[in-house]
């Protein structure tokens, strides 16, 4: 009984520490996945997935299908069955002798019909064909939705980047005056540096802790934005790869070519196309109300019927089924004549919508053009800044460095220092948004030539 005990005893001790075992290496696992740090695509990538707004354009071009699906299925024959049955009671008319009787009967009827448009006008056709571009502006649209998630995806990452640096700068900053503030401090305690040095360095040291603290609130608000623009669950870490290198040139050529490819290529334009395209087709949809309609119908139908009080004196149900058989063709022509200015309104408006949409298609291109060329040479102009701004910060250090040691030799004073730090300050400032604004305008410049932003 002993040893039982202590078998069992061993068996519960093993059994635990392979139950602590799996929670540590899950608990590990999920700790790895949590602490990933995701690329600027993945982002992208991520919100273009679990967004709402790209989600509704999707089933907006379902509608899409389906509207085209049941355009298509309109030019087809229509087919219906019909069965009716009915019980009369009292007083009515027998059929078979037209005259009143007062009995109990029983009858119902079995038909089919089908109906087809010969010549409608081509309303058919043109609604077809306008639903077939309307499917096409379906999937260009839900594109749109998908490109300017990613764009703001982008935006919103840069500002996270842009932050996380301006937060290392601003440490680095504050870091400096902190030791510049020890070695004034002992300075002054040897009576090398005067009471007003020690309150400039540290007013300066206020200003950069200030300055973090601005840094550091910022990056927590630009984190939000980005949660919120990836759809992303804003009580859950997210970590990003804030260690951006910079990117080669895009693959246009020049300004011209890279408008020319937008307008031909760009999503918006094409969307404003289909459009136009579809408010075209719409038109002459419309006037093909003008026209006659042909139309061909045919039916087949068999009736049943039977008098309760007499019930020998009709066949049987199987008899009259077969006896009762009919069918009908018929050929109809429509003329409209009048119809209370319908027809000739509906041309109108549809050829307003039509103008419109010209209008429309006009505006979408020339913004596009516009965007374009503004977004080539802001490229160019954010390469440029970065270039000078990198010269800019390097004579920046070199100037604060001289600066420091002539403050620490006395000769100069701890406002010059100070000025000195903030001039060092806003450079490393300004090449870092011109490096961030030019990787931004890089990614568009490549997307305006057909590119896709997610990599």
């Amino acid at each position: 009984m002993a040893r039982c005990w202590q078998y069992y005893r061993a068996e519960t001790v093993n059994n635990m520490k392979n139950l602590i075992f799996i929670i540590l290496v899950s608990n590990f696992l999920t700790l790895g996945v949590s602490a990933e740090k995701l690329t600027l695509d993945d982002c992208m990538r991520y919100a273009v997935e679990h967004s709402t707004t790209v989600g509704k354009q999707r089933l907006s071009a379902d509608d899409n299908q389906a509207n085209y699906n049941e355009a298509v299925a309109s030019l087809f024959p229509s087919l219906n069955a019909n069965v009716g049955a009915s019980t009369n009671f009292g007083r009515g008319i027998d059929p078979a002798t037209n005259s009143y009787t007062n009995v109990t009967t029983f009858s119902n009827s079995y038909g089919v019909s089908l109906q087809m448009a010969l010549f409608d006008g081509l309303r058919g056709i043109n609604t077809m064909r306008a639903m077939k571009v309307a499917r096409k502006k379906g999937l260009v649209d839900t594109q749109i939705a998908q490109d300017e998630v990613a764009m703001q995806t982008l935006s919103a990452y840069m500002d996270v980047v842009y932050y996380t640096q301006a937060v290392e700068i601003a440490k680095e900053q504050l870091e400096a005056s902190r030791k510049t503030l020890e070695f004034t401090q002992r300075q002054f305690d040897l009576g090398l540096k005067t009471s007003t040095d020690v309150a400039e360095i540290e007013s300066q040291e206020a200003n950069y802790d200030y300055l973090l603290i601005t840094e550091e609130n910022n990056l927590a608000l630009a984190y939000i934005k980005l949660r919120e623009v990836m759809n992303y669950p804003q009580d859950q870490e997210l970590q990003i790869v804030t260690d951006i290198d910079l990117e080669i040139l895009p693959t246009a050529t020049s300004e011209k070519a890279l408008v020319d490819y937008a307008l031909a290529n760009n999503p918006r334009v094409a969307a404003s196309r289909h459009f136009t395209e579809q408010q075209r087709l719409n038109l002459k949809r419309a006037k093909g109300s003008f026209l006659p309609s042909l139309y061909l119908s045919g039916g087949y139908n068999t009736s049943y019927y039977l008098d309760f009080d007499n019930k020998g004196a009709y066949d049987s149900f199987g008899t009259q089924f077969r006896n009762n058989r009919g069918g009908y063709i018929q050929l109809s022509l429509s003329i409209p004549i009048f119809n209370g200015l319908s027809a000739r309104s509906s041309s109108r408006r549809a050829k307003n919508a039509y103008n419109m949409a010209q209008l429309e298609q006009e505006t979408v291109e020339r913004a596009v053009e516009s965007e374009v060329s503004q977004t080539w040479q802001e490229m160019q102009g954010y390469s440029k800044q970065y270039v000078q701004g990198d010269k800019k910060v390097r004579a920046a250090q070199l100037a604060y460095d001289g600066t420091e040691k002539k403050f620490e030799n006395g000769l100069v004073s701890a406002l010059d220092l100070h000025t000195a730090a903030n001039t060092l300050l806003q450079a490393k400032s300004d090449k870092l948004r011109a490096y961030l604004q030019y990787i931004i305008k890089a990614r568009m410049v490549d997307y305006y030539n057909g590119l896709p932003l997610i990599k």
